[in-house]
This record gives structure tokens, C-alpha cells and sequence, in this order.
């Protein structure tokens, strides 16, 4: 019986997309309208009207947010492992950009944080790094920014979370058991 009427319902949705709709915009939000799917308009918090069957959108949270990256382990600079884990604050301050130019930004904040801090350690030795923690954080909070420019983020602060010598145990290709200094390319 469901399916046989099944096409009523259908009927009222696509009549529904010829009404107007209303959208609110909460204050810690922003959003962007695809209009006609080619159009970008930002919306800020607040009321918003839009007609369903031409404009799809999105909305973010533009306030503080947080990304943990996860452990792995790194070589410095003096050629020493180090497992590093790292959290990065930042917050959203071009909705356009975070959500017109990039399909999932929480995973690009992860991929290219990650890429900048492990480039950072990489840049300086175990002693530096832990010479002077504040100033490294400043190195590494700077250095993500720049990783993330264009892409509607700012970033507040990058901490590290874990950060210790590493030793890697791993098995070769013919099952031999030793250890190894592992290089993963940052």
C-alpha cells in the first residue's frame, strides 16, 4: 500500500522546493548558500531565506575549535626518533574559503598541520626543541598558519601533546626482529 501511494509523497517534496524556506544562522555559525550551484553567497548569523529547489548550503562553526594530531614518530634535526602528538586550536574566520574551496576541512586542518609540525621538528634537534618549549610552540603555531593559509582558518595555538625519544622495534621484509631508526619522510 506504502509503495502504490508512495508517489503522493513524492509529489508534496518537489512542491516543497518551490516554497521559500527559512534558515537560522546560529551566533557561533556561518554559512555560505550555493545559489543556482555556482554562486556563493556568505551567510552571517542571523535569518536567512532561501528557495530549495536552487540553493543548497552549508553551515560551520566559526568559533575556538580543536584537532588532535596523532602520535607518530619523528626524526629531528640531530637525527634522533621522537614520538610527537600535537593539538591545534583555531577557529574560522573566512566561512567562504572553509567551506567554497575545501570538501572537508577538519580533515585538511589535520593533514596539513601534521605536515607542518613534523616538517618543524625536523628543522631543529632534540635539545633545541626542548631548550625553549614556548618558543618552539611559537615556531610550530607559526609555521601551521602558513600551512593553512587560503583555507579560512586561523590558527590560535599548536601544543605538542606527546613529545619523547622513540625507540622503533619493526620486522623486515624476511621476518628478522631488530631495531631500526625509522624515517617517515617529514
Amino acid at each position: 500500500m506504502d509503495k502504490a501511494l508512495g508517489w503522493i509523497g513524492e509529489i508534496f517534496q518537489t512542491l516543497l522546493k518551490l516554497v521559500p524556506w527559512l534558515v537560522i544562522v546560529p551566533a557561533t555559525h556561518g554559512g555560505v548558500a550555493f545559489v543556482h550551484g555556482k554562486h556563493i553567497k556568505k551567510w552571517g548569523p542571523g535569518l536567512h531565506w532561501y528557495w530549495p529547489v536552487a540553493t543548497q548550503y552549508k553551515l560551520i562553526a566559526t568559533v575556538r575549535q580543536t584537532q588532535m594530531i596523532g602520535s607518530k614518530v619523528v626524526m629531528t634535526k640531530d637525527q634522533k626518533t621522537v614520538l610527537v602528538g600535537a593539538l591545534v586550536t583555531y577557529h574560522i574566520d573566512d566561512v567562504v574559503a572553509a567551506l567554497g574551496h575545501v570538501a572537508d576541512l577538519a580533515s585538511d586542518v589535520m593533514e596539513r598541520s601534521q605536515g607542518a609540525i613534523y616538517d618543524s621538528i625536523g628543522k631543529y634537534s632534540l635539545v633545541e626543541i626542548q631548550g625553549d618549549r614556548g618558543a618552539f610552540r611559537d615556531i610550530m603555531t607559526e609555521r601551521v598558519g602558513e600551512a593553512l593559509n587560503g583555507y579560512g582558518v586561523k590558527i590560535i595555538q599548536v601544543q605538542l601533546t606527546e613529545f619523547a625519544p622513540a625507540r622503533v622495534l619493526a620486522l623486515n621484509a624476511r621476518s628478522t626482529v631488530g631495531q631500526y631508526t625509522m624515517w617517515t619522510g617529514f
